[in-house]
């Protein structure tokens, strides 16, 4: 009896399969890098590392579409990120820890739920990051800090009508008591004409702890292509009384980066960035980026207010395909911070990185 019961529900799921069409892919990326660091630590003394890569965290992800008819059709992503170098996984304790969520797609554009990347995250590493928002603590501090790159519990939609492409989302905070505290909103719109490219984008993250404290960024951006070249640039504006800016401009071992801000001291910054990339033949690549910030109230929360301070970072990177799945690569960045952002960097007030590594992409 129970036999012929899994047999009828097998025949079940072969019917119902062969009506819709369903397409479900494994990928990832695995990408390693072997790097020198002039200060990596409080004493400033040099260190030289094997680490994930220089643009691309490593990650392992399952995608799918099911064909529902009339054009609409439902989508999910599962993508964990892990470190190569280790095998860890790069959130411990959080599976899918990059992307989790369910949707749907058609005529209309997408709606998804559930742990995304922001809209400014994406508007920024799909368009105009030169760097796609690098993986380096020493070149990815800007554009992270800018867009913090995914929440949880999200709400998110993505649609394009010709040469106009607009991105909104909401994440809930699921604070009881309070709709306002810990969530966030955020939009973005993307107009492409042609070889020119310009958008901008805006978020705002209430603290969970207060909902009178704000992280808030607004973004304009654009990019132009001529040839087997392509310009950036691009201004943010951020203004955060959350504590949470520090932790993502300052580098992973230094104060500012373990301890955050002070909640309720409204941090501001203002920066700039300018790249070009250049394809110089099929196999070769050629990167080039400079992130300019000003800041204000820069605060540490052990410490307190440091008050002002500036910071900038010029990173290069050649690649070379092997094939259309692996490359090799060599880059070199340098940050140099003064008064209150030198708090940023490990050590000195200034630090070198200097890395060759190889990507795999699957």
């Amino acid at each position: 009896m129970k036999k012929y019961s899994l047999l009828l529900v097998a025949a079940g799921l072969a019917s119902s399969g062969a009506m819709a069409q369903t397409n479900v892919t494994i990928y990832g990326i695995v990408d390693t890098s072997i790097r020198y660091l002039s200060s990596d630590n409080a004493a400033g003394q040099k260190n030289f590392i094997v680490t994930n890569g220089a643009i691309s965290n490593s990650r392992i992800g399952f995608k799918g579409t099911e064909d529902l008819g009339g054009g609409l059709k439902a989508i999910f992503r599962l993508e964990n990120g892990f470190n190569s170098d280790t095998g860890g996984m790069s959130s411990p304790g959080t599976l899918f820890s990059r992307q989790s969520y369910v949707g749907l797609t058609g005529s209309f554009g997408q709606i998804t739920l559930g742990r995304q990347q922001t809209p400014l995250f994406d508007l920024m590493a799909d368009h105009f990051d030169p760097l796609t928002v690098g993986n380096y603590d020493q070149n990815a501090w800007m554009p992270a800090g800018a867009t913090l790159v995914r929440n949880s519990n999200m709400i998110k939609y993505y649609g394009t009508f010709g040469g106009l492409s607009a991105g909104v989302s909401y994440a809930a905070g699921e604070q009881a008591g309070s709709v306002r505290r810990g969530s966030q909103f955020g939009g973005t719109l993307q107009y492409t004409t042609g070889p020119l490219s310009f958008g901008g984008g805006y978020q705002q993250t209430v603290s969970a702890v207060n909902s009178d404290w704000k992280d808030t960024t607004y973004n304009l951006s654009a990019s132009y292509s001529f040839g087997a070249a392509k310009l950036f640039g691009g201004y943010y504006q951020i203004k955060d009384s959350t504590g949470t800016t520090p932790a993502y401009f300052g580098v992973s071992n230094s104060v500012a980066a373990i301890n955050g801000g002070i909640g309720g001291v409204e941090r501001k910054d203002n920066a700039y960035f300018l790249g070009a990339t250049f394809q110089a033949t099929p196999a070769w690549s050629l990167t080039a980026a400079g992130y300019y910030d000003k800041s204000k109230n820069v605060t540490v929360a052990t410490i307190g207010n440091l008050g002002d301070g500036s910071r900038y970072a010029l990173v290069g990177v050649a690649e070379y395909a092997l094939s259309k799945r692996t490359q090799v690569y060599g880059t070199v960045d340098y940050n140099k911070a003064k008064d209150a952002a030198v708090s940023e960097l490990v050590g000195k007030d200034s630090v070198t990185g200097v890395a060759v590594g190889i990507r795999h992409i699957f």
